[in-house]
């Protein structure tokens, strides 16, 4: 009996110590510190853009018939012309209907978590993301595809003589974060809940370069200038919650991550681009 019983006191004690170094083991993952890497998404919201579409290729095309019945057109045909712009401009608008008005931007982020040794929080993470026409052309080549540079090369005869256009796009756009994090910590797994602030922004410049007889530069600027192809721009200051799901070894994990995000300061240009309501993460981090 005195044998079974030192067997059993010994079970007892490994069972206790293998539940103690998994409570220890939890409670040290809770106050872990880390860093991730992933891609981080924002949102746009373009249901004001869409409604822009339609009032700048008005716009232009009176520029252009402006244009072309200084440089001579029939009227006949100049009301012809006007008409098919007209028809174009309203088959674009009846397919935007169908278009999605909140569109992700994907960006290449990162970020750091610091732990703090408080009740309600569990550590301060700061995050951020980019991404710019630099980036999107190196994804491309890796995937094989390639991106004409400029994305637009066209020569045609205008009369008696010739024009070219080149058009070309930068894009840029960052993300940046820092939020306060609670964790739920079961060792294979741990759910973050957050809440913080962000700094969101960016912008499309719009390259459009010519060469065209005197007499048609004043007339293409100011179609162009109806485009409004330098305003194309973004930003904003929002608060956000979000939830974070980690699934993995303690000291590296795969996450996915949602953020509810409400805008409180807003910058936009004459697109009326806004900051949308939903952004999020899927990476890997690595705990320390």
């Amino acid at each position: 009996m005195g044998g079974l019983g030192s067997a059993m006191i010994s079970r007892g004690t490994a069972a206790a110590a293998i539940v103690l170094f998994v409570l220890v083991l939890g409670a040290a993952c809770v106050r872990a510190g880390g860093f991730d890497l992933g891609c981080e998404v924002v949102s746009l919201d373009v249901a004001g853009t869409l409604a822009r579409v339609p009032v700048a290729l008005h716009g232009a095309s009176d520029e252009l018939l402006t244009l072309l019945a200084d440089q001579g057109m029939p009227p006949d045909e100049l009301a012809d012309l006007a008409a098919d712009f007209d028809s174009a401009i309203a088959a674009v608008n009846a397919g935007l209907t169908a278009f999605p008005t909140l569109v992700p931007i994907p960006m290449i982020g990162g970020g750091i978590e610091i732990p703090l040794p408080f009740v309600v929080v569990d550590g301060v993470r700061l995050s951020g993301g980019i991404l710019s026409s630099g980036i999107v052309r190196g994804i491309a080549d890796m995937a094989g595809v390639e991106i004409p540079d400029p994305l637009l090369d066209e020569e045609f005869a205008l009369g008696d003589e010739t024009a070219r256009f080149t058009v070309d796009a930068d894009l840029s756009a960052w993300a940046i974060s820092v939020e306060a994090v609670k964790r739920f910590d079961i060792v294979i797994a741990a759910l973050n809940l957050s809440a913080g602030i962000d700094w969101t922004g960016g912008a499309v410049t719009v390259d459009v370069g010519r060469e065209l007889p005197p007499e048609w530069a004043e007339g293409v600027d100011a179609a162009l200038a109806a485009l409004h192809l330098d305003d194309v721009r973004w930003s904003a200051l929002a608060a956000h919650v979000g939830a974070r799901l980690e699934v993995g070894f303690p000291f590296l994990r795969l996450f996915a991550e949602a953020r509810l995000v409400q805008p409180m300061v807003e910058w936009v240009g004459w697109w009326d681009l806004h900051v949308g309501g939903l952004a999020g993460a899927v990476g890997v981090v690595i705990r320390f």
